[in-house]
């Protein structure tokens, strides 16, 4: 994780309003699989009081560049 500085350096906007969309810096972006439950999203809008109402595949084919599972558990070895 980025400490405050480095997220608004890097993508214009401040901690609690980073926005997918408007980055400062051309950066990688990764939606979770667990947003495909919903039909629509809220990311924050670039400040820390605003956010925009997007449709989910919409703001994948708009930011992403891919979908992942953040979610999942790494698997552990049992050391055999």
């Amino acid at each position: 994780m980025l400490g405050a500085e480095e997220t608004l350096e890097l993508t214009g906007h401040p901690v609690g309003g980073v926005c997918p969309f408007g980055l400062k810096t051309s950066l990688p972006v990764y939606l979770d699989v667990s947003l495909r439950a919903f039909d629509v999203v809220y990311p924050a809008g670039g400040s820390l009081n605003t956010s925009v109402e997007v449709p989910t595949e919409r703001l994948f084919d708009l930011v992403a560049e891919r979908w992942v599972d953040l979610c999942r558990l790494p698997e552990v070895s049992d050391g055999t």
